[in-house]
């Protein structure tokens, strides 16, 4: 494995992402987590049953955990293993393309997964079997053609990653997104596993260069560009899709 993966798998590399010394790169991963929580607290009931595709740092277990019992899975064995740490949390090596469970769950959370695995359409329609009559699955993806994804695509190549690196003052590594897709291809597995969409969202804008080199007004610039595109055309251009879907109760 290459010294990149090690990084991109390591819990604090994972956790530096929302508290970055850059204020746009913070935004952009603190947005998408303040729009999780705010989607898990809704969808949730009393004393809820949640699963957990992708522990990562253990920002979402942990709140999972708050509210009630956790089921978490990943195919990164130190992510599992941090986890079993959080009272309230059974964590476990799985991997959700292939592996099925019984369908226990109030809440299935999936946040910044499916990109990461060559087949979304298995491990969609194995969430939805995990999941109870009724119950919710909050999901984020990156869209494809947004800015972030676009420019991200130039981080496969060496001299720009110590670019990279060098501007932002902080570790920063190719995203390992092999599974990039649009909302529509997105929809279309979502139909195909069964789930009804209850709500879908667009958020966070990247400018290049404004973002590296203006501080806080960048960020700024950002936010009002994401603003205005959002609920227009050219939504895909925000980098991250997110998703509330149920599985119907009949």
């Amino acid at each position: 494995m290459s010294t990149a993966e090690l990084r991109q798998e390591h819990i604090a590399f994972q956790a530096n992402l929302y508290e970055s010394n850059n204020p746009t790169r913070r935004w952009l991963h603190n947005v998408r987590r303040d729009w999780v929580m705010r989607a898990l607290e809704q969808v949730a009931p009393s004393q809820p049953h949640f699963i957990e595709i992708g522990i990562g740092c253990g920002i979402y277990t942990q709140l999972m955990a708050a509210r009630g019992q956790v089921f978490a899975i990943d195919i990164n064995s130190a992510f599992v293993e941090a986890a079993n740490q959080i009272p309230h949390v059974v964590a476990r090596v799985s991997d959700i393309t292939t592996d099925q469970f019984e369908p226990v769950h109030d809440v299935a959370l999936c946040s910044e997964v499916l990109e990461h695995v060559p087949d979304s359409a298995s491990a969609l329609k194995n969430i939805y079997s995990s999941l109870k009559p009724g119950g919710y699955l909050v999901l984020t993806t990156p869209n494809s053609y947004s800015t972030v994804e676009l420019t991200a695509r130039l981080l496969s190549f060496g001299p720009v990653v110590k670019l990279a690196r060098m501007i932002y003052g902080e570790s920063v590594d190719d995203l390992g997104h092999i599974n990039r897709m649009t909302r529509s291809q997105l929809r279309t597995q979502i139909d195909a596993a069964g789930f009804e969409v209850v709500r879908q969202d667009n958020i966070a804008f990247y400018l290049p260069a404004i973002a590296e080199f203006c501080g806080e007004p960048g960020t700024r610039i950002c936010q009002w560009f994401a603003r205005r595109l959002a609920g227009t055309r050219l939504a895909s251009l925000l980098w991250t899709q997110c998703w509330v879907l149920r599985r119907p109760q009949s």
